[in-house]
């Protein structure tokens, strides 16, 4: 096997820096049937460890270092070569299927970020298995509504614990934007005009780690296409999955998820009544890309209110988001790639004064890990749980599904279905 230099130790152990230790906290937690005191160890369990795999891994290592009882017990990934560079970094037991992980009774919670189309399907395995779950966004695949609402609906009745890794609504700039958009600080909300802006296709062109790769006992071709169509292995689709509508949708769910989720969390938005998209392959037309590059959606709320996000992979110049309500409007300043890292928050009434409240920057990740902790131990809702995952799922498929069809696409309130 050639050695993959996109993965080497190096790189993997590097990843670490980046991540900032944060305080333990100690409460009682259920798992696996039974009640686990504030000094037990929580197991983590890791499934997928990729680039945004690894990370999680990191910051699992420095809360560990921190002093927070934690414990990485396992690792699941479908290529070998990074399961053994990961197990050997975390000093955990590796395997190949994730069912096998999910046996493991020293696994309580997991972490799962595979590609988007296997994000459902194994938290649905995980909460069935009694381990509670942090699922990478976008909860699931533009095409899984029906699976993702059913996730939903078990993951309640089986009372499970699941953050979905929007990382926004634990950010302390947008906590303090649903502060005010919820005290009636510009009255009531009426349009919401953002965009998502990059220069550059990388994040779907992703690197081919190992270009001699082939399926086998160290490459499970089958574990990765889960229930997507069954087609021959390539290693453009097992490492750039990203380029193809079968494992992904490009910014509408693998970009705007971070723009958008904040938005609905501040409103309270729940399901769409329509949606209408546009947008195409209009910039990186020379190579096998299936996903759009530009990407628009247009959100209608029966609670009368519009969202309206614009996308590009051409153009990295940013415009300030706005949520424009009857009686004033909030801006964000400088709210930067990911839209967690913002400078200020601006309230413009239509009468008084304009009021700037500074901002201080954090990693939002850190404090959405320290969330889904605190609510595994405490049993409370974390700040993304799965029901707000589905909403904000039912938002991003409507807008998917309106682009690839041309078609209006409306929410069916009644049965709880996206109508094309």
């Amino acid at each position: 096997m050639t050695v993959p230099s996109a993965l080497n130790r190096r790189d993997f152990i590097g990843r670490t820096i980046k991540y900032a230790a944060a305080a333990a906290v100690a409460a009682p937690f259920v798992s696996r049937g039974k009640v686990l005191g504030a000094n037990d160890r929580i197991g983590i369990g890791f499934i997928g460890v990729g680039g945004r795999g690894r990370g999680h891994v990191a910051l699992a290592q420095n809360f560990i270092k921190a002093g927070q009882n934690l414990q990485i017990v396992a690792i699941c990934d479908a290529w070998r070569y990074r399961l053994d560079e990961a197990t050997k970094f975390a000093g955990a037991k590796g395997y190949m299927k994730h069912a096998e992980l999910l046996a493991d009774p020293s696994v309580d919670i997991v972490c799962i970020a595979t590609p988007d189309r296997l994000h459902v399907p194994q938290a649905l395995d995980a909460v069935r298995a009694g381990k509670d779950v942090y699922c990478e966004k976008p909860m699931g695949h533009w095409t899984q509504f029906t699976l993702s609402k059913q996730f939903c609906e078990e993951t309640q009745k089986l009372k499970r614990v699941v953050q979905v890794g929007n990382q926004g609504n634990s950010s302390p700039a947008w906590q303090k934007v649903k502060e005010l958009v919820q005290s009636g600080a510009i009255g009531r909300v009426q349009l919401v005009t953002a965009g998502f802006y990059r220069n550059g296709d990388w994040g779907e062109r992703m690197p081919i780690a190992d270009p001699e790769a082939k399926p086998g006992p160290d490459l499970d071709w089958e574990a990765f296409l889960g229930d997507a169509p069954k087609v021959p292995f390539t290693v453009q689709r097992f490492f750039s999955w990203r380029k193809y509508l079968d494992y992904a949708g490009g910014p509408c769910t693998d970009l705007l998820p971070h723009l958008f989720t904040p938005f609905a969390s501040a409103i309270g938005l729940k399901f769409p009544s329509r949606a209408v998209a546009s947008g195409g392959i209009f910039k990186y037309t020379t190579y096998d890309r299936e996903v759009p590059d530009t990407f628009n959606m247009c959100l209608d709320y029966p609670e009368k209110l519009s969202v309206v996000v614009v996308s590009t992979l051409a153009n990295d110049y940013v415009t300030e988001p706005a949520i424009h309500g009857d009686e004033g409007t909030l801006t964000l300043q400088n709210p930067g790639e990911w839209n967690v890292g913002i400078d200020s928050v601006t309230i413009v009434p239509r009468k008084g004064e304009r009021q700037v409240f500074p901002m201080q920057k954090s990693d939002a990740t850190v404090a959405h890990w320290q969330n889904f902790l605190k609510c595994v131990r405490s049993r409370e809702k974390p700040v993304s749980d799965v029901e707000f995952g589905l909403h904000v799922q039912a938002a991003l498929n409507m807008a998917m599904l309106s682009l690839l069809k041309d078609k209006v696409v409306k929410f069916d309130f009644a049965k709880e279905e996206i109508v094309a």
